[in-house]
């Protein structure tokens, strides 16, 4: 974890470089501003998310997971599977529900609305919902590559012009800012296109576009299918797990037993390939039931994949207090969110800081009998 966040500060210096160029290209961009409409207009109406039945009550914990998001596909899914867990919530009066969203700004969209208790979010998805609403963010749970991809081999500056798909308020879209400023592009000067992650690869293949930005597995997914395409650019990111403050409060034990079993999910996940396998199917059928359609990606694949994300390291998800220092990753993030109008310019980074509690994870290690980080059973038929 250590390398992969050094190797992160190396990059945001170079980010921080282009920082005051970022801001001025930048500072006239609001959303309002973009020459097309988000893909999610109404819950209502969401081929996906309309026959979701939420039915939030306070006997129901509702938890927005991105099977499409590696490696937390795998790690949701294997908590979804978790009996410990179940039983740590049924003895506490609380059932718990998985609910697979396409993209973190979809899943802030719905715990807005209080349809869910918690999410899954990309550090820009997670900083927004920090800045605009009520949340505690418990746990890192993803810390890998987002790449920006075209048909052959291509300068960003070069995109001046053309379409580029996104997905608005993701990881992915922080990515494609970033890296258009880094090299002295303003956003008005590209077009781009809001799609969902798993119709990039074919709008990419029949020129809808000419590049996309998206987290994996989707660019390893077009690599594999469409062999003429190529990566143009990466950034790291993070993925973090966060509740509304509503539910941390009046349910501080479920909180804990919930991130418990990510700590259990990622041991169990580390313990053997087998485990690391069987997870990867079980992401990858989710993907598959999400998008109604084959992802192309194989089991093999994905395991590689997440095998080289945050499943390599060791030790616990805990979340770096240097990513959220004042020179941290985190804080130049906000500041560029503000730049763009996604978080408002009143608003300040305390409120964002405040929001990460890393006293909880170290409740869970200081109580891990009590917590059972280290007793696996889960339901794997």
């Amino acid at each position: 974890m250590r390398n992969s966040t050094n190797i992160f500060l190396i990059c945001l210096l170079l980010f921080l470089s282009v920082f005051s160029v970022a801001s001025s290209t930048l500072s006239g961009y609001t959303y309002a501003d973009v020459n097309s409409k988000p893909v999610l207009q109404s819950p209502s109406n969401h081929p996906i998310y309309s026959k979701y039945d939420f039915s939030n009550t306070e006997e129901v914990f509702n938890l927005g997971t991105q099977p499409f998001f590696s490696p937390t596909g795998l790690i949701t899914e294997t908590m979804k599977r978790d009996n410990v867990l179940h039983k740590a919530l049924s003895e506490l009066g609380i059932k718990a529900r998985f609910f697979p969203f396409l993209n973190g700004n979809d899943v802030n969209l719905f715990l807005r609305r209080g349809d869910i208790d918690a999410g899954i979010g990309g550090d820009m998805p997670t900083i927004t919902a920090a800045a605009t609403s009520e949340i505690v963010v418990t746990s890192l749970i993803q810390q890998g590559f987002t790449s920006i991809l075209a048909k052959h081999p291509i300068m960003i500056r070069k995109l001046k012009g053309k379409k580029i798909g996104y997905t608005k308020g993701s990881n992915a879209h922080y990515a494609l800012l970033r890296a258009l400023a880094s090299d002295g592009l303003d956003v008005s000067q590209v077009q781009l296109i809001p799609m969902d992650v798993d119709k990039m690869p074919e709008a990419l293949s029949s020129g809808e576009i000419a590049a996309f930005s998206a987290w994996e597995p989707t660019p390893t997914i077009t690599l594999n299918k469409y062999h003429e395409t190529t990566v143009i650019h990466k950034y790291i990111s993070s993925g973090f797990m966060y509740f509304t403050k509503t539910f941390s409060e009046n349910h501080p034990e479920a909180v804990r037993h919930i991130i418990a079993a990510e700590v259990r999910a990622l041991k169990w996940l580390r313990s053997n390939r087998e485990n690391l396998l069987l997870a990867c199917d079980w992401s990858i059928q989710a993907s598959k039931a999400l998008a109604n359609r084959e992802i192309g990606l194989t089991v093999a694949q994905g395991a590689l994949l997440a095998a080289a994300d945050i499943i390599s390291y060791t030790g616990p998800p805990f979340i770096p207090n240097r990513d959220l220092s004042l020179e941290g990753p985190l804080r130049a993030e906000f500041q560029l969110l503000k730049a763009i109008g996604k978080v408002p310019t009143s608003t300040r980074w305390e409120k964002v800081y405040n929001s990460f509690d890393l006293n909880i994870m170290s409740d869970i290690l200081t109580g891990s009998r009590k917590y059972k980080i280290n007793e696996f059973n889960y339901n794997t038929e």
